[in-house]
């Protein structure tokens, strides 16, 4: 199983040493994948930004989007974004996709929820496309697109990851992505998800080891386990505004045994990528990640 961090974007007060501090130890600590997290209408840094700046400071580690909100976006934007990053990234960029769910933020940028779904399939297409710096022609009911080949930096088209809560996403990613990215609920539903995902894949002729399985997971390393839930509580509920899981059972609180035991719990659901997500800014989260990764895997 692949085990990265997410850095703290959406914590309040992060600082640019908070982010660049998370990917160089994350790179440092032998951690296999940094991410980020998108929301537009919150107190949050923007993901795209993040992961260029995370590129730049680190050689080793993949880079990804989970999850990007792709609808909220003009796709050919999105692809040039994309290319860019892959470009100075050498092309260790894993691109997570989802539609949406809050409507604060389609109200901000003028898009209908209802059309979420179509922008999403369509801005698959065509990312992949224009990213690779082919020619586009699209005509479909979301966008009309056409450009000749070679108007963006081309590039090895990342991987396409989606992302969702409900039945049609799984069916969606199956169908358009290389993968699909569970959201952080806890292994509950890691349990009653993934195997949805293998069944569907197999169901459409993909194979195991070519359509990744990849889960979120909330983390708060502290010395005091009462003390990493209050954290934890606190923090979902002021990014979500209620509890989506309970701390103890749904995320990791505590130390590096607590660690440890959630690692296994993901590795035994059959997850082959797991996203820990901390919900502060200190930077010890990543070196105390880092341990519980190295024991776990000491262990197997």
């Amino acid at each position: 199983m692949k085990i990265g961090v997410a850095l703290p974007a959406q914590v309040a007060g992060v600082t640019r040493k908070d982010v660049l501090g998370f990917a160089e130890r994350a790179e440092r600590r032998g951690l296999d994948t940094v991410w980020v997290l998108d929301r537009l209408v919150y107190e949050s840094l923007a993901p795209l930004p993040l992961l260029a700046a995370a590129a730049a400071v680190t050689e080793r580690v993949r880079l990804g989007t989970s999850i990007l909100l792709a609808t909220l976006w003009n796709p050919m934007l999105l692809a040039k974004e994309v290319a860019s990053i892959q470009r100075l990234s050498d092309g260790r960029l894993i691109l997570g996709m989802a539609v949406g769910a809050r409507e604060s933020d389609f109200q901000a940028v003028g898009v209908s929820m209802k059309q979420r779904r179509q922008r999403l399939e369509e801005t698959v297409a065509l990312v992949r496309q224009a990213a690779a710096g082919q020619a586009v022609d699209h005509q479909g009911q979301a966008f009309q697109v056409r450009v000749g080949p070679g108007a963006l930096p081309a590039t090895p088209a990342p991987p396409i990851w989606l992302g969702g809560f409900v039945a049609d996403a799984v069916r969606r990613a199956v169908r358009l992505g290389d993968g699909f990215i569970l959201g952080g609920r806890g292994p509950e539903y890691a349990r009653e998800t993934v195997p949805q995902v293998r069944k569907a894949a197999a169901q459409a002729g993909r194979h195991v080891n070519s359509f990744s399985n990849a889960a979120l997971c909330y983390g708060c390393f502290g010395s005091s386990a009462e003390g990493a839930v209050q954290t934890m509580s606190d923090y979902i509920q002021g990014y979500y505004g209620r509890l989506i899981f309970d701390p103890r059972k749904g995320s990791i609180c505590g130390g590096v045994a607590e660690g440890v035991a959630r690692l296994k719990e993901y590795a035994a659901l059959d997850v082959d990528t797991l996203v820990v997500v901390p919900v502060t800014r200190d930077p010890e989260q990543v070196d105390r990640l880092a341990e519980a990764v190295a024991a776990f895997r000491e262990a197997k």
